[in-house]
């Protein structure tokens, strides 16, 4: 009489488990997605800085090109005014 009820129930609490065990493996794969996207992320991020720092590096270059010509010019024009004298 009270066979078929535990037979009923010890189904019921497999299937709960592998459901359990379904739901973890999936959140375990959920996870493992999750860090390889921010990892993903953090190397865009990584990217995107050097990307903005190139502007930066190119006026930094293009300054110190000007102050060399503008002390090769004067030097140039006192190097002449003095050979003359």
């Amino acid at each position: 009489m009270y066979a078929h009820r535990v037979n009923e129930l010890e189904n019921n609490v497999k299937i709960l488990y592998g459901k359990a065990n379904g739901f973890a493996v999936a959140q375990a794969q959920t996870n493992t997605k999750l860090d390889n996207l921010i990892q993903s992320l953090d190397e865009v991020k990584e990217s995107l800085s050097s990307i903005k720092s190139r502007p930066s590096l190119f006026w930094d270059k293009l300054v110190f090109a000007f102050i060399g010509a503008l002390g090769a010019g004067i030097g140039t024009v006192f190097l002449t005014f003095f050979k003359g004298v």
